[in-house]
């Protein structure tokens, strides 16, 4: 009965069982929240390198940038020679935060479209490794995507996924703009998944109503105790 009594009391009392349990703002930062997540108020940094041309203008040194943000949401590492030597004694790298337009056709954009530029060409055969932070309220990446901009398309590149980090990293060839995606086949519950949830509800409701049960063990005792106190 006590039980019963709190159970029904505790829904009385808006917002019942879930007060003080209210999502959490997104620790990432978008451009353009997308919806059904919680924004925390905070823009995106851009990240910037500059990197020296040897005397002869034959090399460019290599280097590695990050955006501003602690753990920064994208970084880029940038070999020697990557890129082809200017007449410029420095070649200026950016990776600058943008929204995404649209999303690819079997994945969904789980963070910012970041676009890398310079002022000098990338070299035949060699690449940039890029590494983009995705968000914490959307399915986790599992790939970095190209965005093509002359024809709005996207193109999947070859990706490596650190979930301890809950990052993607992806060698790129070219210059352009790539943005953290999650599959739709990864980010749909498959029935086996369902199934297992539905299998330990049982077990999930019998633990709550237990909690419940103690709760009002303490009510339930003063209760016998007054009324063995009357004659």
């Amino acid at each position: 009965m006590a039980a019963a009594v709190y159970v029904v009391a505790a829904w009385q009392s808006p917002p019942g069982f879930y007060d003080g349990f209210a999502p959490p703002a997104d620790t990432y930062r978008w451009v353009k929240v997308p919806t059904g997540v919680t924004s925390n108020g905070q823009k995106p940094l851009s990240g910037t390198t500059l990197l020296p041309v040897s005397v002869d203008h034959t090399r460019v040194a290599g280097d590695s940038l990050a955006t501003g943000e602690s753990p920064p949401q994208a970084r880029l590492q940038i070999p020697v020679a990557a890129f082809n030597a200017p007449t410029a004694n420095s070649v200026e790298v950016d990776v600058t935060p943008t929204a995404a337009t649209g999303r690819p056709a079997d994945a969904i954009i789980v963070g910012n479209l970041y676009c890398v530029t310079a002022t000098a060409s990338l070299a035949a055969g060699h690449q940039l490794n890029l590494t983009l932070t995705y968000s914490s309220q959307l399915p986790g990446a599992d790939a970095i995507y190209r965005f093509e901009d002359t024809t709005v398309s996207w193109a999947r590149q070859p990706t490596q996924h650190d979930g301890k980090a809950a990052t993607v990293s992806a060698p790129i060839f070219s210059l352009g703009c790539y943005a953290p995606a999650a599959s739709t086949a990864a980010a749909t519950p498959t029935p086996a998944s369902r199934q297992s949830g539905v299998r330990f509800l049982p077990v999930i409701v019998g633990g709550l109503l237990l909690l419940v049960i103690l709760a009002g063990l303490p009510f339930y005792v003063r209760v016998r105790r007054d009324r063995r106190g009357k004659p």
